[in-house]
C-alpha cells in the first residue's frame, strides 16, 4: 500500500494549522487577565422597551463627546482588583465623590458577573484594543422587568487598581 497520499495529506494539514493570523483581525484579550486596573466609561446606550408596562420604547444614548454635557459628571472610574473586588466611583465635575458602589466580580467564560449588595448583573464582556464591551438586559427603568437592553463601553486608563 502507498502510504504517499497519507503523507501528503498531513503535512498539508500540519502546514495550515500553523498559518498565522492575518493582520487584519482583531485580537481579543482573555478577561480574567486584562480585566485588573483602572476603567473608564466612554459610551453607553440603552434600548429602553415597554416604559412603565406600555408599548413605548425609546433609546437612552450618551457617547464620549457629550458624556460631560448631557450627564453633567464625570466618566464612571471602575477599579477592578486582583482579589475580585471593585469600586465604581461617580465623580462630580469638581472632583468631588458623588457616590461609590462596591462589589464583587468573576468571569465565567465570556461573561462579567458583578454582585453587590442588593444587586447582581451579568454582562457578556469582551476586551479589544483597550476597550471592554458590556452587553445586557437589565431593569433601567425600574419596571420591575429586565427587558432594557443595555451596552456599555469602558477604556482601561491604568493596569493600576486603586
Amino acid at each position: 500500500m502507498n502510504k504517499l497520499p497519507f503523507f501528503v495529506a498531513l503535512a498539508f494539514l500540519i502546514g495550515c494549522a500553523g498559518e498565522p493570523k492575518s493582520g487584519s483581525e482583531t485580537e481579543t484579550e482573555d478577561l480574567e487577565t486584562a480585566l485588573p486596573g483602572t476603567w473608564e466609561s466612554v459610551s453607553l446606550r440603552v434600548d429602553i422597551n415597554t416604559v412603565d408596562g406600555t408599548d413605548t420604547s425609546y433609546v437612552f444614548e450618551v457617547r464620549e463627546e457629550e458624556w460631560v454635557q448631557r450627564l453633567g459628571v464625570k466618566p464612571v472610574r471602575t477599579y477592578y482588583k486582583t482579589d475580585n473586588k471593585y469600586d465604581q466611583v461617580f465623580t462630580s465635575m469638581t472632583d468631588t465623590i458623588l457616590s461609590t458602589t462596591r462589589g464583587m466580580w468573576n468571569i465565567f467564560g465570556d461573561t462579567l458577573m458583578m454582585v453587590e449588595p442588593n444587586a447582581t448583573y451579568h454582562y457578556e464582556a469582551v476586551i479589544e484594543n483597550g476597550l471592554i464591551t458590556l452587553k445586557a438586559q437589565l431593569d433601567w427603568d425600574g419596571d420591575g422587568e429586565a427587558d432594557d437592553d443595555y451596552l456599555g463601553v469602558h477604556r482601561k486608563v491604568s493596569s493600576a487598581t486603586e
